[in-house]
């Protein structure tokens, strides 16, 4: 996915030397920065296989090439379902699952052993809400590039829970590096047709976006990156990751719906 790049990139020129309450960053060499592990883990309720990338970080000065890590141990278990699933690397750093069947609200834990280095993950997924249509409409500040609106329907929820959003957005087949998140706090069992921020669209684009339910640890993780991606600070902080054991990145259980269109003149 092409928020591994982004989430590297940015992980690449900082350090957490010291963790304390307020989780100080603190400004380090870049030529001499620790290398880390970058999981990336994804279960889903589409059917089929599902991947956890394993990487190292690089120095700030390397080229731009993320190291995969093979010969790890991967696991994940549907805690819900009692189903546990050994995953095999299928390409270098990339695990596969065989048996595994993402379904909407199951419990999914990730274990990870590379090199004696254990990273461990839970994740809920949500259920379902279906992406209802896509379209495009004039930008209301009079540019030349309409703007991508998803519609779908937020289920009424009482109380203080919150449903999760993700948006991908894919522009003639290549995934945007832009992080597009949103909570209901404010739309709660509302119809939301909200323009997405995404790449700039011409006549002729083939467009497709993604609408996934994410829960809110990662939730956590895709806000803090998208802050992050808006920070003009040297040394801009690491995303909040649900994996313990210090490795980088994120494990995800969620549900996904896509529509597409033809960007029109």
């Amino acid at each position: 996915m092409s928020l591994h790049k982004t989430t590297n990139f940015f992980l690449l020129i900082v350090l957490l030397a010291a963790f304390s309450a307020c989780k100080k960053v603190i400004k380090v060499d870049l030529n001499s920065s620790l290398a880390r592990y970058v999981v990336q883990g994804n279960v889903t309720d589409v059917a089929g296989t599902y991947t956890v990338t394993i990487t190292k970080t690089i120095n700030f000065d390397q080229d731009n090439i993320f190291p995969a890590v093979s010969g790890a141990m991967v696991v994940i278990t549907d805690a819900t379902a009692g189903v546990t699933d050994t995953l095999a690397e299928t390409l270098p750093g990339n695990y596969t699952t065989h048996v595994l069947v993402g379904t909407p609200g199951h419990t999914y834990k990730l274990y990870v052993n590379a090199a004696n280095n254990v990273f461990t993950a839970t994740s809920t997924m949500p259920p379902l809400v279906t992406l209802d249509s896509l379209y495009t409409k004039p930008s209301p500040f009079g540019g030349s590039h309409p703007q991508l609106v998803p519609v779908y329907t937020d289920p009424a929820l009482v109380g203080v829970h919150y449903h999760y959003y993700h948006f991908m957005e894919y522009k003639n087949d290549t995934a945007s590096d832009n992080v597009i998140v949103r909570n209901d706090a404010l739309i709660n069992g509302r119809v939301v047709n909200q323009p997405i921020g995404g790449d700039q669209l011409s006549p002729g684009d083939s467009v497709a976006v993604y609408l996934e339910c994410i829960d809110s640890s990662v939730y956590q993780y895709y806000s803090t990156l998208q802050q992050t991606n808006n920070q003009n600070s040297a040394t801009p902080a690491n995303p909040l990751t649900n994996l313990t054991g210090g490795a980088l990145g994120y494990f995800s259980a969620h549900t996904s719906s896509v529509k597409s269109l033809i960007v029109r003149p």
